[in-house]
């Protein structure tokens, strides 16, 4: 099969528009033109996010298939929408594409990316092509909307409000580490391949972030990305606060727990440091606290308290396994350590 970059640029639009575009009834004008067109539902506003992700940077092929880069992008950019309790509606993709990129390459990553898009609504209405001299770079831009009402912005929370985060903590960053690691370990089989695939195909919790705005019970909410220190950060410096974490309450995956024993690390600091869980970490004012357990008995979310937000004074601390406070470390990921 010839590389995608054999294909003239139209011709390789063209065959991207064909096999992976496909209309809505807001979409007026789709692929093919100078611009992608779109109505707006007068009863939303709509929301906005984009993300950028480049070969050696964000993603090693030694050990992601192109289906899978594709599906984690998109996921990356459904968990932006979801942490604003909005609905996903279209997106664009861009992509810069080495010489060496096969056209089955090209479905692949078109088909991974389609996969979730699919699954909870968005549609793909445009983008752009270009060469690249040796590495994949990907862009998606992805369109949502929510109800004015319904927005939850990661400014809101009051000094008091307790801390929530979904699911389990550090799964993906122990995938990440068993995929990158050429040392052979006695980390059950079963385990290692739940958590590589914690790190290649993470999950975007739309549903529980559309039921916490429907009821208007988060007062903030960030999705867990760079890792749950990082975006604690991110969350308190927004709103002037600080914050007490509990790392006792921490939620983690079984499957952690025997990474942790067998590669001699702390599961604690790694559900706290590591990133791309695409959890969601939100604050709730305390007298919500009772429905949040209750929705948690009937399965309609699972989230665990973790901590409660503080005066900016008292910083970010964490009450460590032994009981002692301490000043939280952030380690979690940034591109500019520097800056």
């Amino acid at each position: 099969m010839p590389s995608a970059s054999q294909l003239s640029e139209f011709a390789l639009i063209k065959h991207i528009a064909r096999r992976f575009g496909h209309h809505r009834a807001q979409t007026l004008v789709g692929i093919g033109d100078d611009c992608a067109v779109t109505t707006h539902n007068p009863k939303t506003i709509q929301l906005i996010t984009t993300d950028l992700l480049i070969e050696d940077i964000h993603f090693d092929r030694r050990f992601i298939s192109y289906r899978d880069i594709g599906y984690k992008a998109m996921i990356a950019n459904l968990s932006d929408i979801a942490a604003m309790g909005g609905v996903p509606r279209q997106f664009l993709v861009s992509v810069a594409l080495p010489a060496a990129l096969t056209q089955s390459n090209l479905n692949s990553l078109y088909e991974g990316m389609m996969e979730p898009a699919k699954k909870f609504g968005a549609t793909l209405i445009g983008g752009d092509t270009s060469s690249s001299t040796h590495k994949l770079f990907l862009s998606i831009t992805l369109i949502g909307e929510v109800k004015p009402a319904h927005l939850i912005k990661r400014t809101g929370l009051s000094v008091g409000d307790e801390i929530f985060v979904t699911g389990t903590l550090g799964d993906s960053h122990a995938g990440l580490r068993i995929l990158q690691s050429t040392i052979p370990t006695k980390i059950p089989p079963s385990s290692r391949k739940w958590l590589c695939q914690r790190h290649l195909r993470p999950s975007a919790r739309l549903d529980v972030a559309q039921q916490l705005a429907k009821h208007k019970l988060a007062t903030s909410m960030i999705d867990i990305s760079d890792g749950l220190s990082g975006d604690l950060s991110h969350l308190c410096n927004a709103n002037s606060v600080g914050a007490t974490i509990d790392l006792n309450c921490l939620p983690l995956s079984s499957e952690l727990r025997k990474y942790s024993h067998h590669a001699n690390t702390h599961a604690h600091e790694i559900a706290l440091h590591g990133g791309e869980d695409y959890e969601l970490l939100f604050t709730v004012k305390p007298n919500s606290v009772p429905r949040i357990k209750r929705w948690n008995s009937r399965n309609i979310l699972h989230a665990t308290h973790i901590g409660t937000i503080m005066p900016q004074k008292q910083k970010l601390k964490v009450i460590t396994q032994t009981g002692t406070t301490q000043i939280m470390p952030i380690k979690s990921f940034t591109h500019f350590p520097g800056k």
